[in-house]
C-alpha cells in the first residue's frame, strides 16, 4: 500500500466515509491504477463472501465456544482492581497492620506491650471480619457497616 487513500477503500465501499471524503476519493479513484485495483479486488472478494452458505453454530458448539471464553483469565486490570475491592483490601491492610503491630514494639526494647493501637486494631478485627462476610464492593458499603454498631446500641 503506498497511496494513502488505499487504507481508506475498504470504508468507501462500505459507505462509512462522510460525504466531502467519499467524493474525494472517488475522484482519486478516477486517476489512480493501484486503489482501482484495490477497489475491485475488495469489491471482488464482498462479492464472493455474499455467495458463501450462512453459518450458524449448533447449540453444542455455542455452549463449547462460549465455556472456552468464559476459562479464560480476566484482565491484568480486572485482577488488579479485585485487589482493591473491600473484601480483599481491609482485612489484608487489618492483617499486616496486627502483624506489624506484633513486630514493631518487640523491636524497641521499653515499650509496652499494651500499645494503645494495637488494641484499637485487636478491637477493630471483628469489624474487618465483617467486611469480608458481608461481601462489600465499594468504600461507600464500609462507610455503612462501620456505622453499624450504632444502630445496634438503640
Amino acid at each position: 500500500m503506498s497511496c494513502t487513500f488505499e487504507e481508506e477503500l475498504t470504508a468507501f465501499i462500505d459507505g462509512e466515509l462522510s460525504p466531502p471524503r467519499h467524493a474525494e476519493i472517488a475522484v482519486h479513484l478516477g486517476t489512480c491504477a493501484q486503489c482501482q485495483s484495490t477497489e475491485a479486488l475488495l469489491r471482488g472478494t464482498l462479492a464472493k463472501m455474499a455467495l458463501l452458505p450462512e453459518s450458524i453454530p449448533s447449540p453444542a458448539t455455542r455452549r463449547q465456544v462460549l465455556a472456552q471464553v468464559d476459562a479464560l483469565p480476566p484482565p491484568l486490570k480486572e485482577r488488579l482492581l479485585a485487589l482493591l475491592r473491600p473484601r480483599v483490601l481491609v482485612p489484608a491492610l487489618g492483617l499486616a497492620a496486627v502483624m506489624a503491630l506484633a513486630v514493631y514494639p518487640r523491636s524497641r526494647p521499653g515499650v509496652d506491650e499494651a500499645d494503645p493501637g494495637a488494641l484499637e486494631l485487636a478491637a477493630n478485627l471483628e469489624l474487618v471480619e465483617d467486611y469480608d462476610v458481608v461481601g462489600l464492593d465499594s468504600f461507600e458499603d464500609m462507610e455503612v457497616v462501620t456505622h453499624l454498631h450504632e444502630l445496634e446500641v438503640q
